[in-house]
């Protein structure tokens, strides 16, 4: 009868240092140096231009997916580079964009999207059903002159919006690291 006992006490312990160790890990030290150079662009004039890569072959079901995470991405991208020091501007064309000492280019394309299942998220779990964005973006400087481009890709088993904010939170920590060293 003991040793159950002992064996029940192990596993309780055994278990709460799995799940401590499953907590959210502290930032380490080039995160937290790179949110310090945030305050280098500060004021920047950034200009985001955002296409939901919608093509002619989608379904209504792919069209609909797209524009639910275009307008997610179009209020929440802005507000996550604000937070980061950046004077953001939604634009809608490229035409928009009139390029000026001090400001700049950041456009973003949508290049997969997958919704995932709700369903198996939330009754099979293990990563079954998670949903995940990939996303290219291109940042240009005054002189329209190429000056960073990447492929931010994020998956999830959590809901679709947070993919998008991780996205999000990826592409403006990338702009503003290289914005400090310009």
């Amino acid at each position: 009868m003991r040793s159950r006992a002992r064996v029940v006490v192990l596993m309780a312990v055994a278990l709460m240092v799995v799940l401590s160790a499953c907590a959210r890990a502290p930032r380490d030290a080039s995160d937290k140096a790179e949110s310090g150079k945030a305050s280098s662009v500060k004021g920047t004039t950034l200009f985001v231009l955002i296409d939901r890569g919608i093509e002619p072959s989608f379904t209504n079901y792919q069209v609909n997916n797209r524009d639910q995470v275009g307008d997610f991405m179009e209020r929440d991208l802005p507000a996550v580079l604000k937070k980061s020091g950046f004077n953001a501007r939604l634009i809608s064309k490229r035409s928009e964009y009139k390029p000026a000492a001090g400001s700049y280019l950041l456009t973003v394309k949508i290049t997969n999207y997958n919704a995932g299942s709700k369903v198996a998220r939330r009754f099979v779990g293990f990563g079954a059903g998670a949903t995940s964005m990939d996303t290219h973006f291109e940042l240009y400087g005054s002189d329209s002159k190429l000056l960073l481009s990447d492929n931010p890709s994020v998956g999830s088993t959590r809901d679709w919006n947070n993919v998008v904010r991780k996205v999000n939170e990826q592409t403006a920590r990338a702009v503003a690291k290289k914005m400090s060293s310009l």
